[in-house]
């Protein structure tokens, strides 16, 4: 081993009692402070057990096994920080907490997920004088990212405030990839010159993980919150994106399965010339019918996101395994008739990019006799009639189609 790490962990032991001790005394001044003054923060914060670990350099929330949580503080650490840049720093860990950050919210850039989840977490802290503050770095300056810092730079200048993670994450990869194809950033794999130049994080993400027991007993834990008003001064406008994050996540991609293996299931029917799978000729076995082509059309509006197509088609490449499909563009007219879907191609053209109108992809299911259309879209158009298929809207989170009927999936890309 080497001996620089030797030296540092003697370091760390033989800390000073007195140090980590008033460590001690510190926090449970902060999480006395917590009970009066913001009740909710204190709460959640009562479902961690706390642990002093000398060395650690920060705060940071650790999901453990079973379901229970670790707040990890450095007493030196803590013991440097003004009061009101405590009380902002356990107000921001127990939002990660909240909005369940530490156990179901992961994104594949971990830097920029970093980044995003610090975002979403900063613009709902209460910033009061002398209770609660940010805390800053010696020179001066901001620790951490604020939405306010990043609007300064130009290429954020965009930027919302009070935002999910989820949002904040994909403005940020989309930042990224715009400074990349300028060829900015070439070789900082995925980030480029899109990563915000905001000032360090004060905090620790590292002991995150999913866990369902976890993320259950946070959500039971809001929900007592809310059933017995026990908020305290927590804002309206906040109070509606923590319960926002407690809502369970569909997996689209699932239900998109599911809904063509029902199209199967029913494609069979009870024949005596084949023998049972299970029981042999004692039942009658099952045969194919003729199946149906199911359609699949693509709004080339302009207003889809490219990310989302992807995502969309890959699925629809696994679904050809099962069901037969065939594939058309449209945006206010059809832009490319339907045609069998190949899954071994990897790219498609999309042809476009104009307004959006639905009719057309309702004649030609009624037309060609489809069984089911399933339409990929933003839903900005003006209705259309019900076709004899059964209809399927995959949307993004937060849109609807400009009808009633149909079924609904909502696309996340980090479901």
């Amino acid at each position: 081993m080497p001996k620089a790490v030797l030296i540092l962990r003697k370091k760390a032991k033989e800390l000073d009692p007195r140090i980590i001790e008033q460590g001690k005394k510190r926090m449970e001044w902060a999480i006395g402070f917590m009970t009066v003054r913001y009740h909710f923060v204190y709460q959640i914060l009562a479902m961690t057990t706390k642990r002093e670990q000398s060395g650690f350099g920060t705060l940071g929330v650790r999901v453990l096994g079973g379901g229970s949580f670790e707040l990890t503080y450095d007493p030196e650490f803590i013991l440097k920080l003004l009061d009101p840049a405590l009380t902002y720093i356990l107000y921001h860990e127990i939002l990660h907490l909240a909005l369940l950050h530490c156990t179901s919210r992961n994104f594949s850039h971990h830097e920029l997920g970093n980044i995003a989840h610090d975002l979403a977490v900063n613009e709902l802290i209460p910033v009061t004088p002398g209770s609660c503050e940010p805390p800053k770095n010696p020179n001066g300056s901001l620790m951490g990212v604020f939405v306010s810092e990043m609007k300064k730079q130009p290429q954020y200048k965009d930027i919302l405030e009070k935002q999910t993670a989820e949002w904040y994450y994909d403005y940020l990869m989309k930042k990224a990839k715009a400074q990349d194809g300028k060829g900015k950033g070439k070789g900082k794999k995925g980030t480029g010159n899109g990563e915000p130049q905001s000032g360090k994080g004060f905090d620790e993400h590292g002991g995150w993980k999913e866990d369902e027991i976890a993320d259950q007993k946070v959500r039971a834990k809001i929900d007592e919150i809310n059933k017995g008003d026990l908020w305290g001064d927590v804002g309206g406008a906040e109070k509606e994106l923590i319960l926002a994050a407690q809502q369970k996540r569909i997996n689209w991609r699932n239900v998109l399965r599911q809904f063509y293996g029902n199209q199967v299931w029913h494609e069979r029917e009870g024949t005596r010339k084949r023998p049972n799978r299970r029981m042999g000729y004692v039942h009658p076995g099952a045969r194919k019918l003729q199946v149906d082509r199911h359609l699949v059309a693509v709004d080339t509006s302009g207003s889809v996101d490219s990310d989302l197509l992807a995502q969309f088609l890959a699925v629809i490449n696994q679904m050809t395994d099962f069901v037969p499909i065939d594939i058309m563009q449209c945006d206010c007219g059809v832009t490319d008739t339907p045609r069998p879907f190949d899954r071994r191609k990897h790219e498609y053209t999309f042809k476009g990019r104009g307004g959006t109108d639905f009719q057309p992809i309702m004649n030609i299911a009624n037309e060609r006799r489809y069984k089911s259309v399933v339409i990929l879209t933003d839903g900005q158009a003006s209705g259309c009639e019900k076709p004899k298929a059964r209809v399927v809207w995959v949307l993004p989170e937060g849109l609807n189609p400009p009808v009633e009927w149909g079924q609904r999936i909502h696309m996340s890309r980090h479901v």
